[in-house]
């Protein structure tokens, strides 16, 4: 099916170009030196904003692209990507302000009209994110590695695509492939991580003698291997820092994993963990990635998320009130009855609300009730005092568990 763009281009003579699927014709920051209108293909406008892909719109054959900036003279203030195999018509400024020059005057006041409307409501989306890309690229990169090596049968060999940790990395980042293959070729250099060609060839087959003549070789794929996880993102970490001056550039991930949010805070991700699971931290701080976690779901089974089986806590690892929901009833209520309903209520104020409900199973429902009134009669519990009590809990357990206090 013929368009308009068709008939501009052979009566104009206009330079046309072609992009494959996925491929990112211009990203935003970037001058705004031509616009496009499609001959054939989908184009996605979207920004980044927070790590989010925000999509603007869609653009298909016989509409155009990237005009504000030409009308404007301002950068490109989105991104645009071929979301088909897409043919464009290349429309410079000279020839784009022609074509405005000879449209009717009320059509050029409308559109320097929309131009600022449009620049308005752009603004208004977010400011650009900003921050060190090289190690944005290697968080990615360890996540996708990581993830994938979870489920390999020999973890020791393990190797990813490199064309499909490309996907993960683009899919988050706003980053080219010349960019990405900048960062992988430093790390491949610096010996962190290890990349393999892979390599195949064309084979043509001979009528005549109906046989295949084997073609030059091309690298098909590379594959890639991170020899030392643990050391990978503290070595990556330092060389963002060597290369953060002679950056350009200029996006960052806005959310870390467990693991960098547990080095951050100096401590281990298992203490994390028991923070999350005892309500120490808000909720509102963790977000699961949504394919990853759809395809989790989808994986294990919605049966899977309806009980949660706890962790096995070793006596000796008890730390905290909140640890007594590993201990068996009986030992709690030995304990229990040597020590005094003021030390009981100092307990019930301080554990969370599974740890207290077991302190209050494990009492007469008599005795039950006077400490859960003192313990609400407490007010604000003297640290010292309740470091003592909670102590004390600790080392009773222990004890009577053949373990020295």
């Amino acid at each position: 099916m013929r368009h308009d763009s068709d008939l501009f281009a052979e009566e104009n003579g206009v330079k046309t170009k072609t992009f494959h699927k996925g491929a990112l014709i211009y990203k935003e920051g970037q001058d705004s030196k031509v616009a496009y209108l499609i001959k054939q293909g989908r184009v996605a406008v979207h920004r980044i904003i927070g790590n989010k892909r925000v999509n603007l719109g869609e653009r298909g054959p016989g509409q155009i692209f990237g005009e504000m900036g030409i009308i404007s003279g301002e950068k490109r203030t989105a991104n645009a990507e071929a979301l088909d195999f897409t043919e464009v018509i290349i429309l410079d400024r000279p020839l784009l302000r022609t074509m405005l020059v000879k449209s009717p005057r009320p059509v050029q006041i409308i559109t320097g009209f929309l131009v600022d409307r449009v620049k308005t409501l752009s603004a208004r989306i977010t400011d650009r994110p900003s921050g060190n890309m090289f190690y944005s690229v290697c968080r990615v990169l360890a996540l996708h590695y990581k993830a994938a090596a979870a489920s390999a049968p020999r973890p020791g060999q393990f190797e990813i695509s490199y064309a499909e940790v490309c996907r993960a990395i683009k899919d988050i980042l706003l980053i080219s492939q010349i960019e990405i293959d900048e960062i992988v070729e430093k790390l491949a250099k610096m010996a962190v991580i290890e990349l393999t060609e892979i390599k195949s060839a064309f084979y043509r087959a001979d009528p005549l003698l109906d046989t295949k003549k084997k073609g030059p070789e091309f690298v098909m794929d590379r594959s890639l291997r991170i020899p030392d996880q643990e050391k990978f993102l503290q070595v990556a970490k330092n060389l963002a820092k060597e290369l953060r001056p002679l950056s350009d550039f200029s996006c960052d991930l806005e959310f870390m994993d467990l693991s960098d949010f547990a080095q951050e805070a100096e401590a281990s991700p298992e203490m994390i963990y028991r923070k999350i699971g005892f309500r120490e931290i808000p909720a509102n701080l963790f977000f699961f990635h949504k394919p990853s976690a759809l395809a989790y779901i989808e994986r294990m089974g919605k049966a899977f998320f309806q009980r949660a089986r706890r962790p096995r806590l070793k006596i000796e690892d008890l730390e905290t009130v909140d640890d007594i929901t590993a201990v068996d009833n009986a030992t709690l209520q030995e304990v229990f009855s040597s020590l005094g309903f003021h030390k009981l209520a100092v307990l019930a104020a301080l554990a969370g609300e599974e740890a207290q409900e077991k302190i209050y199973k494990n009492l007469s429902k008599k005795i039950a009730k006077v400490v859960q009134d003192e313990s609400r009669n407490l007010g604000d519990v003297d640290e010292d005092e309740a470091a003592g009590v909670e102590q004390e809990l600790m080392d009773r357990i222990k004890s009577l568990k053949g373990l020295a206090s």
